[in-house]
């Protein structure tokens, strides 16, 4: 560290001093560095739909491209109302219950700060998606992690999948809670929670009087049986549930920072006190061109036949690639991620070490999840895989992974 960081970190707030270097952006330096092909970083580099492209160039020219209203323009709010109601079947009223915000990222920073109290209990599931953990300190809650279960461990082989175990889930909820939050399909294991799971939660969410915030931006990107089950279709637990989700993931434009939160028109009221003190708004002409596209039912449903075909398709690419090339790969059943075991080709080396190395040895870059937790369990030989990226990109990777 040279002076000038030292002195930045001497000024800088205590709640941010536990945060370093994204480690997105540490991976993704060390990839251009050796040319790597990146499949660490979760964005698309290929082109979402050309619809939404022309969309966009037309409403930029026609939108008044002044202040939009801080909720949202109408038009979104209304298209975005029937779109939620048509995954989940809970109805949300545009006007009360919607908000636009500017991405999800965005979007988690006003809900987790609307409910979060210094001092708050706040329920994650690890390994999590690092911007839960910079909101909560923002707040001034306290994290407290309830650990997914590898599908390698004692509690993760009887499912063979990424597990609860429901004694420690107990433990931590009988400590009491305000907060939770629940990210499925979850990045970055790829699991989708099943009902039976989301009754639990939803049960010692009522018992401790506590606020859920459902982070679905992943909720269109579902593959084979899997089945999408959000919580604001539950009745019981409705009235505390905050849905967030956004246009990034499902339309393949990470950079058009269009989210949305939905929720009951009293939390609703919380978030978008919030919101306007963080963003204020969010680009109009974008606002516009997403109303259409979503307004659209019949551009919608061809879409997304074709979208989950093409994921489908490189899903099933990569995992026959990393496969051949010596790791054991969880099933994906939603996001664009896919989490691969490195024990037979490293041994007990830190998946850090291991992430670093395979960018060294043969120029591909992956995530390693232990950043995904407060407490890495002891031995993690896991790395995550993103698969939305081009053909050419992926026979690239499959041609260094597999040289000798």
């Amino acid at each position: 560290m040279n002076t000038n960081e030292k002195a930045v970190s001497k000024r800088l707030a205590t709640r941010w001093s536990g945060f370093g270097t994204s480690i997105f952006t540490e991976m993704t330096e060390l990839a251009k560095r050796h040319s790597a092909v990146n499949l660490a970083q979760g964005f698309p580099d290929f082109p979402g739909p050309a619809e939404l492209l022309d969309a966009t160039s037309r409403h930029l020219k026609a939108s008044h491209n002044q202040y939009a209203p801080s909720v949202g323009e109408e038009a979104l709010r209304d298209a975005v109302s029937q779109f939620v109601f048509k995954s989940t079947g809970a109805y949300f009223d545009p006007k009360l219950e919607v908000t636009i915000t500017t991405g999800a990222t965005e979007a988690i920073y006003a809900v987790v700060n609307a409910f979060v109290n210094p001092g708050d209990r706040v329920v994650v599931f690890e390994p999590y998606y690092d911007s839960y953990a910079q909101a909560i300190a923002n707040a001034g809650g306290t994290l407290v992690p309830v650990r997914l279960h590898a599908p390698d461990t004692p509690v993760g082989l009887p499912s063979q999948n990424w597990a609860i175990d429901w004694e420690e889930f107990d433990a931590v909820a009988a400590g009491g809670f305000k907060f939770l939050i629940l990210n499925s399909p979850h990045n970055p294991t790829g699991k989708v929670f099943t009902e039976e799971e989301l009754e639990r939660i939803s049960t010692k969410v009522l018992k401790n009087d506590a606020i859920v915030m459902c982070d679905e931006v992943y909720e269109h990107l579902l593959f084979d049986d899997a089945r999408h089950l959000s919580l604001c279709s539950l009745e019981k637990i409705r009235p505390r549930v905050v849905r967030v989700s956004s246009a990034a993931k499902t339309f393949g434009f990470t950079g058009f920072k269009v989210g949305w939160v939905t929720a009951p028109a009293e939390l609703t009221r919380a978030v978008r006190l919030v919101h306007q003190g963080i963003v204020f708004c969010t680009p109009p002409f974008l606002q516009a061109a997403f109303a259409e596209l979503l307004s659209d039912e019949r551009w919608l449903e061809r879409y997304f036949i074709e979208f989950r075909k093409t994921y489908a398709d490189k899903r099933d690419f990569l995992k026959a690639t990393l496969e051949r090339a010596g790791f054991q790969v969880q099933p994906c059943k939603g996001t664009y991620f896919l989490m691969a075991n490195f024990e037979a080709l490293a041994g007990d080396v830190s998946d850090v070490a291991f992430a670093k190395q395979l960018i060294e040895t043969h120029s591909v870059a992956a995530i390693p999840p232990s950043v995904f937790y407060l407490h890495p369990p002891r031995s993690l030989p896991w790395l995550r895989f993103a698969f939305c990226k081009s053909d050419d990109t992926l026979r690239r990777a499959q041609d260094l992974l597999l040289r000798s």
